[in-house]
């Protein structure tokens, strides 16, 4: 590319994953139903958010299938040469972790937004599918952005490719992760470790914000 180099593409696409998920949350998914709400809950925040949920559900896959793992393979490439004296042990970790977010997906809220299917399930199967939702974006989604950020952070932490902040923010927001994902032995993901997975996912975004900044502006120099 001439003007543009593909390392300013892959941040660019961390800084349009960022928007594009804050966008699906604030005026397309809202807030969901959580695991102590009923049948009728559930099927009223469906049918009531019919719209808002087919378009939350086609965010959530250009967020993470396309601009975050778009991100996260420049972000892969920055790090491989710096993680060389582990092997690039790390940094493919990193990866890994990004690939298993994006597989994560949505697919149980999109069943559950679509409205024959919902209209011809028990009540049981309703409340069993929003579980599976709750479950699947509160504790493993987590899981996934906890690998992605410790493989990155360890990287950026032993070397010089990005500022240190970066890496010291990765491992708190893991750390949050981890204690924050036991909230299923409580039963409750309202509880004050489902707050702790809430607070990760911001420091999450904000990490991916910085870490894209970082990768536009440390290639802008050589770019004509």
């Amino acid at each position: 590319m001439n003007s543009v180099s593909w390392k300013q593409v892959t941040g660019w696409s961390g800084v349009a994953f960022v928007v594009t998920f804050l966008v699906m949350v604030v005026f397309a998914g809202g807030s969901g139903p959580v695991l102590a709400d009923s049948a009728a809950d559930v099927r009223e925040f469906f049918e009531d958010e019919e719209a808002a949920v087919a378009l939350s559900t086609w965010g959530a896959a250009l967020a993470f299938l396309l601009f975050f793992l778009l991100f996260a393979s420049g972000l892969r490439s920055l790090l491989g040469p710096a993680d060389a004296p582990n092997e690039g042990v790390w940094s493919r970790l990193s990866f890994a972790g990004a690939v298993a977010i994006g597989g994560a997906g949505s697919a149980f809220w999109a069943v559950l937004g679509q409205e024959d299917v919902l209209a011809a399930a028990s009540d049981e199967t309703v409340k069993t599918l929003a579980a599976f939702d709750s479950v699947v974006f509160t504790a493993i989604l987590p899981w996934g952005m906890a690998v992605f950020l410790l493989g990155a952070s360890v990287v950026i932490l032993q070397s010089e490719v990005m500022a240190k902040w970066l890496g010291w923010l990765g491992l708190l927001v893991t750390l949050l992760f981890v204690i924050g994902t036991l909230w299923p032995f409580t039963g409750d993901d309202e509880s004050f470790l489902g707050l702790l997975v809430f607070i990760g996912f911001i420091g999450f975004l904000i990490w991916t914000l910085g870490a894209a900044i970082s990768m536009i502006r440390s290639d802008s120099h050589s770019v004509s």
